[in-house]
């Protein structure tokens, strides 16, 4: 149920028309990109539950919402969220289109989001064009994503595309080059933090080296997969470390503890419901048939393979099933069940062989048309640039005959124009001035008063606050008298006193954002909050760049201000607080459940009459929706 009202709920806010408010076009975009982000989160939770009507439902919703915001980013991350459900769904041919879109929405984008994220629409795009069985194109943008992620940065990303790289090299039959991407693999690996890729990476490379009959390499991979997976009982990877030890007994001879490890990944695997490393096992429990001439058992092993590759549509599967099958009845005996599946066998490879030809032939016509296109495009484009320098050309002659004709009614207006503008330069210049010397002086205010706070703030704790603190040490030396009941009394009251001053230099000057910034200086005072009965739930992203200290008080006063009004007039239970640093644009947000008011009516208290001064101080704007009985919100945009 719980499952159910999650999606429906976040799906009724997004199309809440409180939220589709607001004067400013910006307010409006930054809308629509919050409702894409929730869209997405939205598809692939439904995507990931089964639920792919719904995922791809909501992924199309995405697409729609983000292009009319006109976020090129987003409209890219939904595009590509609408592929990989395609893929997921094996609608290959949508799939790839969608991450075609997702690629070029962001073609001239530098910026380092922009740049992950074609990346990332990248790797899903040569995922769909392996499985559409065109391992070249695949080929190429995985090694085209290589520098790409070594400048990102993201090694995370650069592991999986050297494994991937490293896969399609070994499944065409290249293990050289395999080989040395793997290598490349497992040191990027081995330098992140995450032992369980890092295993998975040691138990590729054992793979390899068993297709490369180096049997001898392979304990050492083993043994260090092994460590790792130590550390990781529940791990996934447990399944393929059994299938490959197992691989690696057999071919020495083991035969029993090869039986016995194989039992060991059948049980992961069927714990997990590992349908892909699935296959590894039957492959690997098929040659240790056949090693022990098991032929019947090693018959019904090759007919399962081929029955899965016919339900998952994986051709290798079926024409290895078939093939193994031919030769299991011929070592039987049996030469009229082997010649059926030789006859079934060879014409089902030149089928899957025709249709990759025909794949990739589809695939160079279509590069070709595109070629063709972009000829006629620049063929176009040189004829228009001819008729326009002849167009061109003709109205130069006709500008010269008209300049010539009114040279004299051309300078009149010319003199009339120049001085009109210069009184209007000199007006804004003016006005420039007197902005300027407003600005500073409500600067210079500004800063006098923090300054003298910061003054006062230090005098009482420094001076009052050591002086009171050293009479409650002379006081609690003296407890031994006769009137130690009294000096007791005056500790607990000095105590309090001393708790008074420090809360005065607290909300003066904070000490917290002048040793440890913004963001720590915020989390301690919502705490104070808290105190009063009010949950505050706290986000931000990039206060860190934020260094000027004129700036950071501005914010904190800020937020310090409208937390208050929340608290004493507001009577609010919960609070929410925002703040994101993104592209030098800094935006606030502080909600709350509260009573609200009536904003047609009109509110100048004092209070928000600071926060607006202090918000034009920062050039910025402030928004505020609220209605009696239903909280309030309200949003602040700024570039400090």
């Amino acid at each position: 149920m719980k499952n159910v009202l999650l999606p429906a709920i976040l799906f009724l806010w997004l199309t809440n028309p409180v939220y589709s408010q607001g004067s400013d076009s910006s307010l409006r975009s930054r809308t629509d990109t919050g409702r894409t982000s929730i869209l997405l989160q939205l598809a692939e939770t439904s995507s990931r539950a089964g639920a792919g009507d719904s995922a791809l439902h909501y992924a199309k919703e995405a697409v729609t919402v983000s292009r009319r915001s006109g976020n090129r980013l987003y409209q890219s991350r939904a595009n590509a969220m609408q592929g990989t459900i395609f893929m997921r769904a094996n609608h290959l041919d949508d799939a790839i289109r969608s991450f075609e879109t997702a690629r070029q929405l962001l073609e001239n984008d530098t910026s380092l989001p922009a740049r992950k994220a074609r990346a990332k629409a990248t790797g899903n795009l040569s995922v769909a064009l392996g499985r559409k069985g065109l391992p070249d194109r695949e080929l190429s943008l995985l090694t085209s994503l290589v520098p790409e992620f070594e400048a990102l940065h993201d090694s995370a990303a650069l592991a999986v595309c050297l494994h991937n790289i490293s896969s399609k090299l070994i499944n065409i039959g290249r293990y050289e080059q395999g080989y040395r991407y793997m290598l490349r693999n497992i040191a990027v690996a081995e330098k992140s933090n995450a032992p369980e890729n890092t295993a998975g990476s040691y138990i590729d490379m054992t793979s390899l080296l068993y297709k490369m009959d180096s049997i001898a390499a392979m304990p050492a991979y083993l043994h260090k997969a092994r460590q790792l997976l130590d550390q990781l009982p529940n791990a996934k990877q447990w399944g393929t470390y059994y299938i490959y030890a197992a691989m690696h007994a057999s071919a020495t001879g083991h035969y029993s503890m090869a039986d016995s490890l194989l039992a060991q990944a059948r049980q992961v695997i069927d714990k997990f419901n590992d349908r892909p490393n699935l296959f590894n096992y039957y492959t690997a429990l098929l040659q240790q048939q056949k090693t022990q001439q098991q032929w019947k058992a090693a018959l019904t092993t090759a007919a399962t393979l081929r029955h899965m590759g016919e339900e998952d549509h994986l051709p290798y599967f079926q024409l290895s099933g078939l093939k193994d099958m031919a030769e299991l009845e011929d070592k039987l005996g049996h030469a009229v069940q082997a010649l059926t599946l030789y006859k079934q066998y060879q014409p089902l490879k030149d089928s899957l062989r025709q249709q990759e030809m025909d794949l990739r032939i589809n695939d160079l016509e279509i590069q070709h048309r595109t070629l063709e296109q972009e000829k006629k495009i620049l063929a176009l484009q040189a004829t228009g640039a001819a008729q326009e320098k002849t167009l061109q050309q003709a109205r130069n002659r006709q500008l010269l005959l008209g300049s010539m004709a009114g040279l004299v009614l051309l300078a009149i207006l010319f003199v009339i124009f120049y001085y009109r503008n210069k009184r209007k330069i000199i007006r804004q210049e003016l006005e420039q001035i007197r902005q300027q010397q407003r600005i500073t002086s409500y600067s210079a205010m500004l800063e006098g008063q923090e300054q003298e706070r910061l003054r006062l703030a230090r005098d009482l704790h420094d001076g009052l606050g050591g002086m009171l603190t050293a009479l409650k040490i002379q006081l609690d030396q003296i407890t031994t008298r006769p009137s130690a009941a009294a000096v007791a009394t005056s500790a607990r009251r000095l105590e309090t006193a001393i708790a008074d001053l420090r809360q005065i230099s607290r909300n003066m000057m904070p000490e917290t954002l002048l040793r440890y910034g913004l963001t720590e200086a915020l989390r301690d005072f919502f705490e104070t909050v808290r105190h009063s009965g009010c949950q505050v739930r706290f986000h931000q992203d990039g206060l860190e760049h934020i260094s000027h200290p004129t700036t950071q008080l501005m914010i904190y006063r800020i937020i310090q201000e409208l937390a208050t009004n929340v608290v004493r007039h507001a009577h609010a239970t919960e609070m929410l607080v925002q703040l994101t640093l993104e592209n030098g644009l800094l935006l606030m947000t502080v909600e709350d459940n509260g009573a609200g008011f009536d904003t047609a009516a009109g509110y100048n208290g004092a209070g928000l009459t600071n926060v607006r001064a202090r918000v034009d101080y920062l050039n910025g704007k402030t928004e505020i929706i609220s209605r009696k009985g239903a909280g309030t919100v309200i949003n602040i945009e700024c570039r400090p």
